[in-house]
């Protein structure tokens, strides 16, 4: 007779499932910096951030001197990220408990991933203009009450990150679905670049380069403006009145992203008379912050409200 899946040896499996989905997808975040393996029993993340650079001589006659560098050292408590449980009545268990489970755990690591992706995209984006952030809008034609990003935008914006002293390499730029076809489809070049994909065998209509930004597609907007405030708006703002998308830039060794202890919680139904039901969900320890304080070399690009429009 068939058993329960109960074992513990049998929940490793499905933990390690949920590791090798989770891994597969492939996203924007992907291009920050992993910083997993800092992370102890994980939980916490320790790293630090490093000193000054040194001084470099020219021509130097004298001895050269020494100095001690000062880091600045972070513990970071990982966030928890708990999937909704399941629960698997007898009457819905056509198939063998095994691949029923298989088939939440799928589901489970993408949705986490997707919560995991919204949280980083706001932390990344910057809460308002300074000395190293920046904050650009749109100036292109209208569109529904929008004005449109153009690639005049894109040079705008790497001219201002140059300005500030951004590194030159890991530049990402993250749009909005609009935003990005936006862009691609009213620049030829852009176009170009996506019908060159297509030639080769390889169509990526996600991701195009372009003065030294890695620009990414976005399936939702995670990241909105307050035009009003001159603010990021508070996650999850509704787009109406002045709040407005926004894309934003992050450099991928400036920002970090890490896991840590992946989690199954099961509870079969043998041990659940009342219920009559296997139940289980999912929990994984994730952060994703600047490895730099005060938001330094981040940017924001919002989507300007058009003229007689709010």
């Amino acid at each position: 007779m068939a058993t329960e899946i109960t074992l513990p040896t049998q929940q490793i499996v499905f933990i390690r499932s949920l590791q090798e989905e989770y891994k597969k997808i492939d996203t924007w975040l992907n291009e920050a910096q992993d910083l997993s393996s800092f992370v102890e029993n994980g939980q916490t993340l320790r790293f630090p951030e490093a000193g000054a650079a040194p001084a470099v001589y020219k021509n130097r006659t004298t001895d050269v001197d020494s100095v001690e560098p000062t880091e600045t050292v972070y513990d970071v408590t990982l966030d928890y990220y708990d999937s909704q449980n399941y629960k698997i009545r007898n009457i819905w268990n056509h198939a063998l408990p095994y691949d029923k489970i298989q088939y939440y755990t799928r589901l489970a690591s993408q949705a986490i991933v997707e919560k995991e992706i919204a949280d980083a995209a706001y932390t990344f984006a910057p809460d308002a203009a300074g000395a190293k952030t920046i904050i650009l809008p749109t100036t292109g034609g209208a569109r529904d009450g929008f004005k449109m990003a153009t690639l005049d935008d894109i040079i705008r914006l790497a001219r201002a990150c140059d300005n500030a002293g951004f590194p030159d390499g890991g530049r990402n730029l993250v749009l909005p679905s609009d935003m990005w076809w936006d862009l691609v489809s009213n620049n030829d070049i852009l176009k170009a670049q996506l019908s060159y994909q297509q030639n080769n065998g390889v169509i990526n209509p996600t991701i195009v380069e372009y003065y030294g930004f890695r620009i990414h597609k976005s399936s939702a907007t995670h990241v909105a403006y307050n035009v009003g405030t001159n603010q990021k708006a508070p996650q999850g703002a509704t787009i109406t009145g002045n709040v407005v998308p926004a894309g934003f830039v992050f450099v991928g060794t400036n920002v970090f992203r890490a896991g840590g202890a992946f989690e199954m919680f099961l509870t079969p139904k043998q041990n659940n008379p009342a219920g009559r039901a296997t139940e289980f969900g999912f929990a994984h320890r994730f952060k994703a912050d600047f490895v730099l304080s005060g938001q330094r070399y981040s940017a924001l690009l919002y989507q300007n409200l058009a003229p007689n429009f709010s």
